[in-house]
Formats: structure tokens, sequence, C-alpha cells
């Protein structure tokens, strides 16, 4: 008989890495967008999950506090508009639409390529120089809307 077993993640402690490829540490809850049919899921602050991006993409990211993808470098779509954004971006983090869940509070470093689980509170007292959910601002560029 085979018994699935929770995976327990502690606070503070990486839940995956990857490849740093836009600088900047935010927190916010996890959106996990399998495809543009998961667009409309996405709010603002949210950090965005993915396999991969593409040009369609780009306003999305817009709304995110920082984008993860499966795949990618640093010269990928997600990678080169995080940094024109602004947004913290991890690529190449294996496994991470399995390993990150759907509303879970993490820590996106796009400086050293972790993604940690944090507990709320943690949220709530972030030191001055982490971004969070309510501190991120949206180019103002009619051209993108």
């Amino acid at each position: 008989m085979h018994s699935e077993r929770k995976k327990i993640v502690t606070p503070g402690l990486s839940i995956v890495t990857g490849v740093p490829a836009s600088g900047g540490v935010v927190s916010g809850p996890v959106r996990l967008v399998r495809g543009v049919d998961d667009f409309d899921t996405v709010e603002p602050g949210d950090v965005i999950v993915c396999r991969t991006t593409d040009p369609s993409w780009t306003v999305l990211l817009g709304l995110a506090a920082a984008v993860v993808t499966e795949t990618g470098g640093i010269l990928s779509h997600a990678a080169i508009v995080a940094r024109e954004y602004g947004i913290p971006a991890v690529v190449a983090v294996e496994g991470a639409m399995a390993a990150l869940a759907d509303h879970r509070l993490v820590s996106v470093d796009g400086t050293g390529g972790h993604i940690r689980a944090l507990a709320r509170s943690e949220v709530d007292a972030a030191p001055s120089d982490v971004a969070t959910r309510h501190e991120r601002q949206v180019p103002d560029d009619s051209r993108l809307m």
C-alpha cells in the first residue's frame, strides 16, 4: 500500500533554487499560472510561478511582485521583462510548479536565486529593504495597456 506524505516546509528555508535573473527580494503569495486560461486569477503583488512565458505574458508580469519559471536563462522572456519592470525573477527552477503551492507565502530572492517559505508574521514584519506586495508599483506606460 502506497501512502502519500505531505512535504513539510519550514519557514525561512529555501523551498527551491534556480538561476537569478532579475535582482531584488520581495514577498507575496504564489500564483501558479499554467497558461493564458489562468491569467485572470493573478492579482497585483502575486508571485507568478509558471513553466515559461512569452510576449502574451508581458502585461501580466506588470501586476506581479516577482516571477519564477521552470525553464529559461538570463536572456529568456521572463528575465528580460522582469528586469524592465524592476521585479525579481528566478528562472530554471526545476520542479517549481510542483514544489510551490498556490497562495503559499514566499520570499523571492532574484539576486541569489532562492525561493523561501514565509510565515504570515514574517510578511507583516518584513525589513524595510524587502518590498511587500503593497509597495510594488507598476510603471505608468500606456503602451502596455
